[in-house]
């Protein structure tokens, strides 16, 4: 039985208290953290190295891909499970987009997030096969696990100058080349030069391509998706 070192990040403390007495009952997993706030969270990760990460999506003090991207940096090994109350699109596609494994709503049953635990543990994926964005969260998902951070494209991120970097840091958080050249004061014009240059470097023919790389997703193989729905158990 391999142990399952768990982190719970959520701004409620009733509901992290009921958490770990759910997890507790399981012999094989283990609270070692907690997190309040969205700028928690990577300290935490960093302090206790999870196997897997409990997130949930809207924390105080918290962007949800910027806490994604800030765990991967201090933990890349640690496996992030989002546990929410929310299945909007664009709330279950930036989760994929961050890196996040599984996407789980907090009316699910104990025994299924238990499930969901092992599962992205595992190497899987957990997603409801019901919620509206499950198959395109399957896809990032399944895009991010291709081995496209090999060790060129590794030299590759780094030959970009500090400004490409930059710039690939906001497109990674979803901003647009405009709101890209507002927040560091260039044209639009100019941060579109940059993204050609990027591209260009990277070998990569999209943003998203390049977003995954700075993203710094290792290589691993394709993990099954292992989706479930509540109501057909």
């Amino acid at each position: 039985m391999v142990p399952i070192k768990v982190v719970l990040a959520d701004d409620h403390t009733l509901f992290r208290e009921g958490l770990k007495r759910i997890l507790s009952l399981e012999k094989d997993v283990f609270v070692v953290g907690e997190a309040a706030r969205g700028d928690e969270v990577a300290k935490v990760v960093e302090r206790t190295k999870p196997d897997v990460l409990l997130l949930d999506l809207k924390m105080p003090k918290g962007d949800v891909i910027q806490t994604l991207l800030e765990v991967h940096d201090k933990n890349p090994t640690a496996r992030v499970l989002i546990l929410t109350a929310f299945s909007e699109d664009e709330n279950i596609l930036n989760a994929a987009k961050g890196g996040a494994k599984g996407y789980v709503l907090k009316g699910v049953s104990s025994l299924t997030l238990v499930q969901a635990i092992k599962a992205v543990h595992g190497g899987g994926l957990w997603i409801d096969k019901e919620l509206p964005s499950a198959e395109a969260f399957e896809e990032i998902a399944r895009a991010q696990a291709t081995p496209y951070e090999s060790e060129p494209a590794n030299e590759a991120v780094k030959s970009l100058t500090k400004r490409e970097l930059e710039i690939l840091r906001l497109v990674a958080e979803g901003l647009t080349n405009e709101e890209i050249g507002k927040r560091i004061f260039i044209s639009e014009k100019t941060v579109k030069t940059h993204l050609t240059n990027i591209f260009d470097k990277l070998k990569v023919n999209n943003r998203f391509k390049a977003a995954l790389l700075i993203m710094g997703r290792q290589a691993e193989p394709a993990a099954p998706l292992v989706a479930r729905s509540e109501k057909t158990r």
